[in-house]
């Protein structure tokens, strides 16, 4: 028996993504979270690097649309007991744990303040407080408060001693008798598993001193003292005290790249530990120092950041604590300075550890209940021919985010839609039923007569309120003319204040809305969404931007930023008062993919849609499929040869009858999205409703170190021939890191540091003398640490030069000679080499349909994403 429905293990933005590409591919979701609210650790987050967008701004309204999806089910606080059957017929035994409040609950925090109970909230990493009954965060969805039962004093068998939070709910919702659990049982086509991870107690780590000084923070716990909804508001304080540190010290690596505890990179904490220290500078904090052994500034935009950071005043130290303590005057420091060449002792207010990533904790007995394997790092064991790093060793689950291993938020998201993609091919069916359009037995709002305009500012924590004079920006609005109601939320995306306004709306008989808040980019899909529940049509909103606009530039101006956002929000009073209401017109959608571009992400993408029933054209340049995997021999770190996945991609294709165009090219491009008109180079014509672009990148050419003049220079991509024949020319061989990468405005082309490492362990294993000349090493990936290790334990030699300067300006090369200044050793080099290996990045590949299609790039050339999603 097929089934249409789809259970995603975990919340956070990876099952976030999951859930609703599945949902809106017409699939019946059920998300099992075993926290109270989805969201995840991003949900607590400040700001998501390197862009510094507010993260809950971010992720918000991708909850609040998961809780409004007629196609979604969410059931938190609940695990998953058994499971059963095979792919496209599983049985799912879940236990829920009861909230003992029942959907009455209007969050009015009424018993929240009538509650006698205090206890440390662990959504504040244990900084801050909470009563016994509460919400975990504003944004919370399901949105419906709870009981910590077992710190209630209600607490069976004592059910009524206190009774002061049922006194204060006006509208009854406290219920004490329900049972503590309830068992259900699903049959699912497919499981994601995607319960994320979980972070090494720094305690572990004795000489680090976190535990014996309150000041010795961990990374989540600083993030919630920077976030505006947290225990100190945003504002930057010792726990000790209260005061403001003037001294900062921020340690990299605690835990992870280390024998005694983990040997895996955590990948993410370097750009964390980045951001925390830009946002300490700006915040005030002039000394700010951040000890780190390499910086894994791997992604898009991630090296300017780093430099931006460095241009802010924060002084950034290659070395390790050795010891932290407290004493009479703070925190004092012993740590190494590998470019001073000596040990220092420092005296700091704060210091932040970056704590490893752990795999989460009770995924072993996770998985043994499903059926899959872990590798040795505890993490998921992922099978890396059969779908990138998403399938697990059980067919009919899949894995997404870090749950498979440390990984930021971009590729998260990534791999939930790869996961979801993967997913649809095992269901039967799917169904897409209307959404509710307005609140029950409300009628539409008439629109005839004069505009009646509501507006609502948000606080938006203190990224709004600690700026703007929000009372004095709704007094301002309740006396412009047509609005007829003006208030102010504390965060306006939040579940229950999106349906205050939607009673607001109804009560009122509103007809124009102004929400002022954040960026309409990210929401306001959520407030025209409100508008139809309202029974309005959802075109009658106009958003003011007064938070990136207004309080994040002029935050040292509150006067004249509150000034401002009164003028935005007259501005949005008056353009929504001339607002007209729209229809959106119904348009017939061609059901036909293209995808363009033959490499393993275009064989993998045109797999995906054939196998979710659609008509798939895949379109390559070239004679062959494969794209730049065609030159490898093996992938690094793993090893798998190149051609395995080729083979099997190219028979995946062949089996879901996807259409290859070889040789082909798009010479024109018309219609509208839903239904493009392509004509082929080969005067083939298709029509199609999506276009997937995925022509790749191109290896940089270079024209350094004599390349093209000098035979006794090549690429690593030339290289990769050799070692399929398992030799390779001269016993000296030299790799120069960074050939074409991270200058100007191009970042970290991200692959080249592991697959060195693969390459030059290769090399050694053959009998080579083998050397290594980066400016970072960066092999953050799975398994890529353990590669680096391996290499020099082999006898692969590193050597580091200038991290800021264009590797061709730090290294001179001439017959054979390379002459370079080492920073580690701290003085010149020159080292005699047979080979020279330019390591390239990768550059920008021309597709040939951007003005046609309306591409828009970067400055890095590449394309960009406008779409406010991850």
């Amino acid at each position: 028996m097929m089934s249409d429905l789809v259970l995603v293990i975990g919340g956070g933005i990876a099952g976030i993504q999951a859930s609703l590409d599945l949902a809106e591919s017409g699939a019946r979701v059920i998300i099992v979270e075993r926290e109270a609210t989805i969201g995840g650790i991003m949900a607590v987050l400040d700001k998501n690097f390197p862009t510094l967008d507010c993260s809950i701004c971010i992720e918000a309204p991708k909850m609040s649309e998961v809780d409004l999806h007629p196609n979604i089910d969410i059931y938190s606080l609940a695990e998953v007991e058994s499971i059963h059957g095979e792919a496209g017929d599983f049985t799912v035994s879940i236990r829920q744990r009861s909230r003992f409040i029942t959907d009455e609950c209007t969050r009015c925090a009424d018993c929240t303040e009538a509650c006698p109970v205090l206890l440390a909230n662990k959504f504040d990493a244990g900084l801050g407080s909470q009563k016994a009954i509460f919400s975990p965060i504003p944004q919370a969805i399901p949105g419906t408060y709870l009981i910590d039962i077992e710190q209630c004093l209600n607490s069976p068998p004592n059910y009524l001693p206190c009774d002061k939070c049922i006194s204060a709910c006006k509208p009854k919702a406290i219920d004490f008798h329900m049972p503590r659990y309830r068992n259900l049982t699903v049959n699912a086509g497919a499981i994601i598993l995607s319960s994320g991870y979980s972070m090494l107690n720094p305690a572990e780590i004795r000489e680090y001193g976190y535990g014996t000084h309150p000041d010795i923070l961990s990374a989540l716990e600083f993030e919630r003292l920077v976030n505006s909804a947290g225990p100190s508001a945003g504002e930057i304080i010792c726990p000790s005290d209260g005061r403001h540190p003037e001294r900062l010290l921020f340690v990299l690596c605690v835990g992870s790249r280390d024998q005694r505890f983990l040997r895996h990179c955590s990948r993410f904490c370097c750009m964390y530990s980045i951001k925390h220290a830009y946002q300490a500078i700006d915040h005030g904090i002039s000394d700010v120092t951040i000890l780190y052994m390499d910086i894994r500034a791997y992604g898009k935009g991630f090296d300017g950041f780093w430099d931006r950071t460095i241009d802010g005043g924060a002084k950034f130290i290659r070395g390790r604590p050795s010891q932290i303590k407290g004493d009479q005057n703070g925190l004092l420091v012993t740590y190494e300075d590998i470019a001073a060449g000596r040990r220092h002792e420092s005296e700091f207010d704060m210091v932040v550890l970056a704590n490893a990533v752990t795999a989460p904790v009770g995924l072993d007995k996770l998985a043994r209940k499903l059926g899959i394997s872990l590798d040795e790092d505890g993490f998921v064991k992922v099978q890396e021919c059969q779908g990138g790093l998403i399938v697990t060793s059980r067919p009919g689950i899949y894995t997404a985010g870090c749950v498979s291993g440390p990984k930021d938020i971009p590729d998260s998201v990534a791999e939930g839609s790869g996961a979801a993609g993967l997913a649809l091919s095992h269901l039967s069916s799917r169904s897409w039923p209307e959404p509710e359009i307005r609140i029950r037995d409300k009628k539409d709002i008439a629109l005839d007569g004069q505009p009646r305009v509501g507006v609502f500012v948000c606080h938006c924590g203190s990224n709004i309120a600690g700026v703007i004079d929000v009372k004095k920006v709704v007094a301002f609005a309740e006396e412009l003319p047509l609005v007829v109601h003006a208030d102010d939320q504390m965060f306006s995306c939040a579940g229950n204040t999106q349906q205050e306004i939607a009673e607001v709306v109804s009560r009122e008989g509103i007809n124009r809305v102004v929400i002022a808040a954040c960026s309409p980019k990210t929401h306001e899909s959520i407030f025209r969404s409100v508008l139809r529940r309202a029974g309005l049509n959802p075109y009658l909103v106009e958003m003011a931007n007064i938070r990136n606009m207004d309080s994040w530039v002029h935050k040292r101006e509150p006067q004249m930023a509150t000034r401002k956002a009164m003028d935005m929000v007259a501005m949005a009073v008056e353009n929504v008062s001339r607002s007209r209401p729209m229809d959106p017109s119904l348009l017939p959608l061609n059901q036909t993919a293209v995808v363009v571009g033959g490499g393993i992400a275009g064989m993998m993408a045109a797999t995906s849609l054939a196998r979710q029933g659609f008509e798939t054209h895949l379109i390559e340049k070239k004679s062959h499929l494969g794209g730049n995997l065609d030159y490898l021999d093996k992938i690094a770190p793993t090893g798998h040869p190149a051609q395995d996945y080729l083979v099997s991609a190219a028979l995946r294709l062949t089996n879901e009858d996807v259409q290859i165009h070889l040789e082909s090219t798009i010479e024109a491009v018309s219609g509208y999205v839903g239904n493009f008109n392509l004509q082929l180079n080969d005067g083939c014509n298709l029509k199609a409703g999506a276009l997937v672009i995925a022509t790749g990148a191109a290896p940089y050419s270079p024209n350094e170190f004599n390349y093209g003049s000098d035979k006794r220079v090549i690429t690593n991509l030339e290289l990769e021939s050799y070692l399929a024949d398992r030799s390779a020319p001269g016993n000296r061989i030299t790799f120069i890191s960074c050939v074409g990468s991270r200058q100007a405005s191009t970042g970290c082309s991200r692959y080249c540091c592991t697959a060195t490492a693969y390459q030059a362990l290769r090399l050694q294993r053959l009998g080579k003398c083998v050397n290594i000349i980066s400016r970072e090493v960066r092999t953050y990936s799975r398994q890529a640490e353990e590669l680096y290790a391996s290499a020099m334990s082999a006898g692969v030699r590193y050597f580091r030069v200038d991290p800021f300067q264009p590797i061709q300006e730090s290294i001179a090369y001439e017959n054979g000679v390379l002459d370079f200044y080492d920073l580690d050793f701290k003085r010149k080099i020159r080292l005699n080499t047979d080979l020279l290996v330019l390591v390239v990045g990768l550059q920008p590949s021309s597709n040939g349909l951007d003005d046609q299609l309306k591409l828009a790039r970067s400055e890095d050339g590449f394309l960009m994403e406008l779409h406010p999603k991850l």
